[in-house]
């Protein structure tokens, strides 16, 4: 809200309109943001990103070195054949460093970098729970000391669970940076009778002076 002096000196009225610096909430058609953008990656930091990036490097590294124990005695199989359970784990391992890395530094590039590496390890582990979940289903009843459908099981698991973290680490991301914009809406000048209406966040202080 705008203050307003009015003073008499030698028959001249001087009115003098004071607005507050650095809040356009009471000027229509400005909408000034709630919180900066630090406070923002503050937010994005009490999400405990780090630990969530541990977990995506651990499921990286346990996912490949399972599927190089289970590639020798069948190599034909599809993830075998694909290269799946090595891209994908690379995938998850540099999404999960990404991760860390914006919560140690909260940089804005690598706040960006991780939302966007956590998409596609999101993508990645759901590819990894179909074809896992097909080797899974491919269980031979009369080979009863075929191990592999027991690990490709254990790899549906971690691949679920890698793509929770990938969801949430992205969505907390997102929410870091798509906030901190707030929508400016412009009221249509003919409500107050103005032939334009411009945003700004701070405006001067000006005197009118009435002879």
């Amino acid at each position: 809200m705008s203050n307003s002096v009015t003073t008499t000196t030698n028959g001249i009225v001087v009115v003098t309109h004071v607005h507050p610096m650095g809040n356009a909430a009471g000027v229509p058609g400005v909408n000034s943001p709630i919180q900066s953008f630090s406070s923002r990656l503050e937010r994005f930091r009490k999400v405990h990103p780090k630990a969530l990036g541990t977990v995506q490097i651990m499921i990286g590294g346990i996912m490949l070195l399972m599927g190089i124990v289970t590639s020798a005695p069948h190599p034909y199989n599809i993830v075998v054949f694909s290269g799946f359970f090595v891209w994908g784990s690379i995938i998850h391992v540099i999404a999960g460093s990404l991760t860390v890395a914006a919560d140690n530094t909260l940089n804005p590039c690598l706040v960006k970098g991780s939302l966007g590496m956590n998409v596609v390890a999101a993508v990645t582990a759901f590819i990894g729970i179909i074809l896992y979940s097909l080797e899974a289903a491919s269980f031979r009843y009369y080979v009863y000391d075929n191990r592999s459908q027991g690990v490709s099981g254990v790899m549906v698991i971690l691949s679920l669970l890698e793509f929770i973290v990938s969801i949430c680490v992205s969505s907390f991301a997102c929410k870091a940076f798509c906030q901190y914009y707030p929508n400016h809406q412009a009221v249509p000048p003919e409500e107050y009778g103005m032939g334009t209406v411009f945003q700004q966040n701070n405006l001067p202080l000006y005197t009118a002076v009435v002879p």
